[in-house]
Order: C-alpha cells, then sequence, then structure tokens
C-alpha cells in the first residue's frame, strides 16, 4: 500500500457534522481523478489539498496552471509568520474591510494557525512540508518565472521515439502546433499549408538525425529538400511566392521583442520537473495565465505530448510515480471538438496508470467535458455545481462510470448534502461514495496570481535556470550525432527601470518586493450630473496595473487601483529590478498613446455610485456617505434659503386657506338663505293657490357655489399637507429617502490634470 492522503474528514449533513479522518491511498490516483465545482465550492482548496499530501508524501507533482490559481502553492510561510502574511494580502480587500495591510496580515496569520490546529496540523508541520520539496515556477512566454523555451530548440526526439511512428508524428505534431499557435495560424493536419510543408521538413530532418533552428526551418520553408507534398507537386500545393507569408511570420519569432522570451529557458525536461538535485520531489508548475488563448493553447499541447513521449519509456508500476494536476480543463478536453490537447489527455487517462503516473483535473464547467474519459477515472470529487443542467450532466457521466458495478448510487440524496468545502468523493478502492470536508489548506489560499506576483515569488524563492553541466544531463538521451545548440541564458529582470519618453515615473511599496510591476496614475477633475444636479468639482487618482496588458487601452480596460492616498516616492530602493511596459510605450510616441487613451476611456472609468435627495435635489460628492450628505444638506445655505421659501410658501398657502373657508362658510349660509326662501314662496302649491314652483334655480346656483369653495378648501388642505411634509423632511434630512445612482461623467465634465507610470513593489 501507498502513503496516506489526508484529504479531511467524513461529513454529516444533518447535524453538520464531522467524523472520522478521511484518507485516499496514494497508489489509488494512479486511475486518475476529476474534481468539479463552481466558483465558491472549495475545488481550488481541494486541489491544493491533495496536491500537499502528496509532496508529503514524496511525490512529485506537475500542475499546469492557466489561471493563476496553483501558484498559490508556493504561498506556504515558515511557522505560519504574520510578516510573510502581509506581504501578500491584497491591499484593496483591506481597505475594503476597514484594515491596514499589517492588520490584514495578522488577521490572516491568525485564520491560518486556528484553522490548522482545529484540523490537527501545528506551524512545524508547515515548516516541514516546505522544506521537504522543492518548487520551480516555468513561465512560457515571460521571464517573471523561469522562462521555457518552446521554439527554440527543434531537436529529434530520443531513439525509440523514432522507431515508434505512431509516437514520432505526435511529437512533430506539438512541434508544429506550438509554432503555428505562435503566430496565430490554425494548425490544421488536413486542411493547412502551412502545418502540412512544417510537419514534412522537421519529420524529415529528425529522422536523419539533424537537429533544427529556427533560421534553419525558416531557410527549409523557402527551398525545402523535396518537391512533392503528397502526390502533388509542392509549387502546386504551395507555391514558393505564397510560402513567403509563412517565413514573414516565423521570422516573427526571431525579430519580435515580445517573443523573445520564447526562444529562451529550460527545455521541455519531464525527468528534471520530477526531482530537485537534492534528491527532493519536486512541484513544478507551468504557469499560462499571462498568455493568449492560442498560446496556452499550443504551450499545454506540447507539454502534455512531452509527458505522453515521456511516460512512454518508464518502466511499468503499480505505485504512483508522479502527478499530473491540470487546472480548469474547459476547452481542453471538450464532448465534441478535437482541440490539440485532447488526444494526449486521452492517451495519459487510457495508458498512464500502467506507468506509474496519476492525472487529476479539475473544472467549474461539467457541461464542457469528454465523459468518455470519466470511465478511465477512479476518484472524483463533486462540489456545489451551479445549475441543474450542470447537476443532470453530471449525473449523467457519473452513472455511466459506474454502469456494470454493484454500486448503489443516491446521487440527488448525497448532493443535497454538498455545500462549500463538502465534496461527493467517489473512490473505486473504497466502495460506495461519501461526503467528504477538506481540511485547511497549509497554503495561503490568496486568489489568483498575476505574471509580476509569480516574480516577486521567483525573486524570493531565488528561481533561475539550473547549471548548464544539469541541463547537458538531462539531454543526455539525444541520438548520436547530434549537436545540442548551447542553452539560453535567463534574462533577468533590468534593474533600470524602462522609461516612457516625457513621462514622470515614481515608486509605490506596496508588498515589500525586489520586482516592480508598472501601473500607469492618472488624475483628473471631474464633476457628475445627476438630473439638474451637479456635484462640486473633485479630483480623482487611479491606478491601472500595465503589467500583461498589450496597450494603454488594453490596461484601461481593467479594474484600477484607487489612488488618493499612495505614499509615493521619487527615488527607487536599491537592488529592485523592474517588469515590462508595454512596447508600444517605449517610442517617442508614447506619452501620445496614454494621453489618447486616457482621454478617449478615462470618464468611463470614473463612474461612480453616487446618493441623490429627491427633496433638496443634492447629490453627494465621490465617497461621501448617505450620513455625511444629509449632515452637509442641513448645513448649507441653500438648505435654509429652501427652508425659508418652504415656510413663506406654507404661511401664504394657510392664510388662503383661512380665506377660502371664510368663502366656503358663507356660500353655504346663502345656499340655506335660498333654500328656505324657496321653501315659503311655494307654500301656496299645497293649498292650490299657485300652480307652478318658483326659487329652485336660485338654490341650485347656490349649491353650485358652495361645491367650488369646498373643492377649493380642499385643494388648500392638500397643498398644505404636501408642504408640511416638505418641510418636516427639509428638518429632519432622513438618509434613508436617499436613492443611489450610478453616474458616469460626461467628457466635457473630465478635465486630465496628469499622469505618470508608478512602479509597485
Amino acid at each position: 500500500m501507498g502513503a496516506k492522503l489526508y484529504l479531511g474528514r467524513a461529513f454529516d449533513p444533518g447535524p453538520r457534522a464531522l467524523g472520522d479522518r478521511f484518507e485516499v491511498d496514494a497508489d489509488d490516483l494512479t486511475t486518475h481523478g476529476l474534481i468539479v465545482g463552481m466558483t465558491g465550492s472549495g475545488k481550488t482548496g481541494m486541489s491544493t489539498v491533495l496536491i500537499e499530501e502528496c509532496l508529503k508524501a514524496g511525490i512529485p507533482v506537475i500542475a499546469i496552471d492557466p489561471k493563476g490559481d496553483l501558484v498559490n502553492l508556493a504561498l506556504c510561510f515558515d511557522h505560519l509568520e504574520p510578516a510573510r502574511f502581509t506581504a501578500w494580502v491584497d491591499d484593496v480587500s483591506a481597505r475594503r474591510d476597514g484594515q491596514s495591510r499589517e492588520e490584514a496580515g495578522l488577521a490572516a496569520a491568525a485564520a491560518w494557525s486556528r484553522g490548522l490546529a482545529e484540523w490537527g496540523i501545528s506551524a512545524g508541520d508547515v515548516t516541514g512540508y516546505r522544506a521537504g520539496h522543492d518548487l520551480r515556477i516555468l513561465t512560457p512566454g515571460s521571464t517573471a518565472g523561469i522562462p521555457l523555451s518552446l521554439v527554440d530548440r527543434l531537436d529529434p526526439p530520443p531513439a525509440e521515439t523514432l522507431d515508434d511512428p505512431e509516437e514520432f508524428r505526435d511529437q512533430v505534431d506539438a512541434v508544429v502546433t506550438a509554432l503555428l499557435g505562435l503566430v496565430d495560424i490554425e494548425a490544421d493536419p488536413v486542411r493547412s499549408r502551412e502545418y502540412i510543408l512544417l510537419h514534412a521538413i522537421i519529420g524529415e530532418a529528425w529522422k536523419a538525425g539533424r537537429a533544427l533552428t529556427l533560421e534553419g526551418l525558416i531557410g527549409a520553408v523557402a527551398r525545402p529538400s523535396f518537391d512533392r507534398l503528397g502526390a502533388l507537386p509542392l509549387d502546386t500545393v504551395y507555391p514558393e511566392r505564397e510560402r513567403q507569408d509563412l517565413m514573414l511570420a516565423l521570422n516573427g519569432i526571431l525579430a519580435s521583442p515580445q517573443l523573445e522570451a520564447w526562444r529562451q529557458g529550460e527545455p521541455v525536461d519531464i525527468d528534471r520537473w520530477l526531482q530537485a538535485p537534492d534528491g527532493r520531489p519536486r512541484l513544478t508548475i507551468i504557469y499560462t495565465a499571462h498568455l493568449a488563448d492560442r498560446e496556452r493553447m499550443s504551450v499545454t499541447a506540447l507539454v502534455l505530448n512531452r509527458l505522453r513521449s515521456w511516460m512512454r519509456r518508464q518502466a511499468g508500476t503499480g505505485e504512483l510515480r508522479c502527478l499530473v494536476y491540470m487546472d480548469e480543463i474547459f476547452g481542453y478536453f471538450p464532448p465534441t471538438a478535437n482541440p490539440p490537447t485532447k488526444k494526449p489527455l486521452l492517451t495519459l487517462l487510457k495508458q498512464a496508470r500502467a506507468f506509474g503516473v496519476g492525472v487529476l483535473l479539475a473544472t467549474q464547467n461539467p457541461v464542457d467535458l469528454d465523459y468518455k474519459g470519466l470511465s478511465n477515472m477512479g476518484f472524483w470529487a463533486i462540489g456545489r455545481l451551479q445549475t441543474p443542467q450542470d447537476q443532470a450532466r453530471v449525473r449523467e457521466g457519473v452513472q455511466g462510470a459506474l454502469a456494470g458495478s454493484d454500486i448503489g448510487l443516491d446521487f440527488d440524496r448525497l448532493m443535497a448534502g454538498v455545500q462549500k468545502r463538502v465534496f461527493l468523493v467517489h473512490n473505486i478502492h473504497r466502495g460506495a461514495p461519501s461526503l467528504v470536508h477538506t481540511r485547511w489548506a497549509m497554503s495561503y489560499l490568496r486568489g489568483p496570481l498575476t505574471r509580476d506576483e509569480v516574480g516577486r515569488i521567483a525573486a524570493e524563492r531565488g528561481m533561475t535556470l539550473e547549471s548548464p553541466q544539469a541541463v547537458a544531463s538531462a539531454q543526455g538521451a539525444r541520438p548520436a550525432g547530434v549537436q545540442a545548440p548551447d542553452a539560453p541564458a535567463h534574462a533577468p529582470a533590468p534593474a533600470v527601470a524602462p522609461t516612457v519618453p516625457g513621462v514622470g515615473a515614481r515608486y509605490w511599496r506596496r508588498y515589500g518586493g525586489n520586482l516592480a510591476s508598472p501601473c500607469l496614475l492618472a488624475r483628473a477633475a471631474v464633476r457628475y450630473r445627476v438630473g439638474s444636479a451637479l456635484t462640486e468639482e473633485t479630483t480623482r487618482d487611479l491606478l491601472f496595473p500595465l503589467s500583461g496588458a498589450g496597450s494603454v487601452v488594453e490596461a484601461l480596460e481593467g479594474d484600477p487601483f484607487p489612488g488618493d492616498d499612495l505614499d509615493l516616492a521619487d527615488s527607487p530602493p536599491t537592488g529592485l529590478t523592474f517588469g515590462d511596459l508595454p512596447a508600444s510605450l517605449l517610442g517617442p510616441g508614447g506619452s501620445k498613446e496614454i494621453e489618447r487613451a486616457l482621454r478617449s476611456r478615462l470618464d468611463d472609468r470614473l463612474a461612480v455610485t453616487l446618493f441623490y435627495d429627491p427633496v433638496s435635489k443634492e447629490v453627494s460628492r465621490p465617497g461621501e456617505s448617505a450620513g455625511l450628505l444629509a449632515l452637509r444638506i442641513r448645513g448649507t445655505p441653500e438648505h435654509s434659503r429652501k427652508r425659508a421659501t418652504l415656510e413663506q410658501r406654507l404661511q401664504a398657502k394657510r392664510m388662503q386657506l383661512d380665506a377660502r373657508r371664510s368663502e366656503r362658510k358663507s356660500r353655504r349660509f346663502e345656499k340655506w338663505v335660498s333654500l328656505a326662501t324657496a321653501a315659503l314662496s311655494n307654500v301656496s302649491i299645497f293649498t292650490g293657490k299657485k300652480r307652478t314652483v318658483s326659487g329652485a334655480g336660485s338654490v341650485l346656483t347656490k349649491n353650485r357655489m358652495e361645491n367650488t369653495a369646498e373643492a377649493r378648501v380642499e385643494k388648500l388642505e392638500a397643498e398644505i399637507r404636501q408642504l408640511e411634509t416638505e418641510m418636516e423632511d427639509m428638518a429632519t434630512v432622513d438618509p434613508a429617502r436617499f436613492e443611489e445612482r450610478l453616474v458616469k461623467p460626461a467628457s466635457t465634465n473630465v478635465a486630465l490634470i496628469r499622469y505618470e507610470i508608478v512602479w509597485a513593489f
């Protein structure tokens, strides 16, 4: 039996009580697994705990991180020191909770200490766990972590791969797909002339034992060593004139500063990803959150294909040799489409068990999952799901996976007990499914980390390329006669800040790290209009992160930080290194690009929620609370004037009411006099001395006059009641009457004051 992985405790949803420890035998994961759960279900926590347990057991882990959640595994602090938490708490969240950074750090450290203690884990256990494994974060296309060379080393695969036609084709396919993905060309194996040509060129070179450089590949596109593709002449399928477009695209990989990082760094070497030189198990995280979708797909497909090739060269075993984890597989393993990641994933799920390789996948979108793969999985954990359709899809997959077994599963009853951090867990090696509450993670789950934050981790952990000797030893499996090119050096972050001509720069100690990331600080004078009310002019400072943005316009689409109270320095501290600015800002037109973007987009980012008082027609200032608005309304001269005006109107209406009441009284008296006169004048009718009725018209006239006077009185009484209500409202200014309005300023009410680059570290 393998090591026991402590995931949590059994959970009884009735009394919400925890039961016995829930453990999984590590070797059970050779039958692979799936974790499904919506946002907020605790899916990331479950995955983190499982990876932590594997590393504690000495089992290496390769994790593909397309969202930035898994790099939280690097935030594991010796002795749970509060200062380490303080360095990583989120400023915006702390401000929202009314805390300083130090207070938020102390609170996080206390929460982690308390939470771990409740699950029987001490600060010493955390320190031992951290010391027991090695961590590396690979960042393809970036030097934030350890760069991963994907296109500069087109070397032949090992001899056993050359002798396996299917494996050889898959390896060529992975390289061609990655190359075309970088230049935004669809790699269709049947319809894409670019794919077919590159596959033929690289395949021919590798079969001859020749390594290719990018320069050599571009030359081969111009003048291939063959003159036919399939049954047709090369110039019929792909004329030389049209091949120039492909040559220019590939040359862009060599010439573009943005793509330089793809040509440097370490090669994809699975053996080195699994074990540190000192023998400790490794956690290797391939961080792809900073990449575009096509680049991310190409990188993931290449890594999975190399994993598959490496796996087939290993000796068979029933023990878990390593765990391969992929977070959020939405789009990588769909039920109908065939992205380049699907084939290697299916192969791993079908064959990896025999080689001791466990595959664990996670998703929050169960609809976009090929459940044929689930039939090859012996472990699954299902957290809270968002819709009934999601539950139905998972139920269908689970029942299909259990078809033919003697396990009875009341899926709906068990799923009713699922809640945050509680999962319906099934392990074919344990029997019936059960509800499990996951333990507290040893890693600080701060949330997705950006590329620059990964750079901070790499700097703090001292992550660099390993020695050339280690690289050379890892390349020992090359076919005879193939000379490996020199490993490119790791380009460190520059020690001098890049500049935008004509734009100033200042420095903000946000985390206290060694790597500074660029932001754009914009100050504007702004006024907001709600109805006829216009606020006073206020000054707003907004800070927009530039890391990962291709342009200022793209940066302005993100969420800004409030920049009003930043403690900015005019010079950087010694030893600070700097991230990259968008390339478009480095030329002479950089400042104009910033100004154009701010003038066209800043008004959208200045939208605020304001309080509007329908009584006084006053509107709050940005950041002003309802209570402060009420106090301000009561103290304004305008409020006093409005109240005095109301009092005058009320007094006038009351005087009018007195007059109308007198009028009503007299009209009523006149009506009764007229009625009595008419009655007396018509007495003779009853004695037979008079034949006609007289005075009726006068009575009706007097009655109409009384009704008119009554209506005037009622109208005035209603107006007075309304004025008295307004007077009461003016006197009390109850904030409950305020209306919240989301207000975007008109561009004519926004005046850009200044802007500058701020380096946050």
